[in-house]
């Protein structure tokens, strides 16, 4: 908790100073804009990274990375109930391919690695920590209607830093940082890299596409992370990863290729 908490400490601070730099007032939440900043706030980045974080502590990054893989299919079924938004068959068929995928990778095509994975506490716990995500990402679409995608990154992560700091403190926080050289160096990463770049893209991303073909990409994670682990740990890759990446790719292209198949234009 203090690791996530210094780290959206440090999103929201050039964030902030970037967003008044560029935008000035206009980019300050006005009285009827924050309390969507607030509940972005809290949903997407408090709620999902805690229980994520005490969720992978109950259970395997394998039923971690299984259930994130419903995201999409979730985010899908959400912005089709509360906004209307019907998905066609390619859609769920790309959906379902990608997830195939996914699960072909994790499990390195063994079905004992699929059967002998049991549902635990901190499954629900993470599977929880998704709803919240897919609610991240259908409530920004409204945001940034009228609020630029680093202004709702901002203020989000402001409220999500005060609440990670309350819980911090609550795990044993009292100001005390112990990082080596190489700490810090993963910590500004964490900062400049998975935050600030990683959260402002998600977030243009969705006002350009939508939160449906936006979440689809969190299926590339373990098909980067197997590219990662190939090249600097020199895993090797058997043929159901390789099948899984195709699943992936493929199940991508349907979701996002098809221009017929723009939903928020016909809405």
């Amino acid at each position: 908790m203090t690791a996530v908490f210094l780290r959206f400490s440090g999103i929201t601070f050039l964030l902030i100073c970037l967003t008044l730099y560029q935008e000035g007032k206009k980019g300050i939440p006005n009285l009827v804009q924050w309390p969507s900043i607030i509940a972005m706030g809290a949903f997407g980045l408090f709620i999902n990274n805690a229980l994520q974080f005490i969720g992978l502590s109950y259970t395997s990054a394998v039923n971690c990375s299984l259930i994130s893989a419903t995201t999409p299919a979730m985010t899908a079924s959400f912005t089709s109930f509360f906004m209307n938004a019907k998905l066609t068959g390619q859609q769920w068929l790309g959906v379902a391919a990608s997830l195939f995928g996914v699960l072909l990778i994790i499990s390195k095509g063994s079905l004992s690695a699929i059967s002998s994975l049991n549902i635990n506490y901190g499954d629900i716990l993470i599977f929880f920590s998704q709803v919240s995500w897919a609610f991240y990402s259908i409530k920004g679409r409204s945001v940034m209607k009228t609020f630029s995608p680093i202004a709702t990154t901002a203020w989000t992560g402001l409220v999500g830093t005060i609440l990670f700091f309350l819980f911090a403190v609550w795990y044993g926080f009292d100001g005390e940082v112990n990082l080596n050289s190489y700490g810090w160096f993963s910590m500004i990463y964490m900062i400049l890299g998975s935050g600030i770049l990683a959260f402002c893209w998600w977030n243009q991303g969705i006002v350009a596409i939508g939160p449906n073909r936006t979440t689809i990409f969190t299926n590339i994670i373990p098909l980067s992370g197997m590219c990662f682990a190939t090249f600097f740990l020199h895993e090797s890759i058997n043929w159901s990863q390789l099948t899984g990446a195709a699943c992936i790719i493929i199940g991508i292209c349907m979701t996002s290729l098809t221009s017929h198949w723009d939903f928020w234009h016909r809405h």
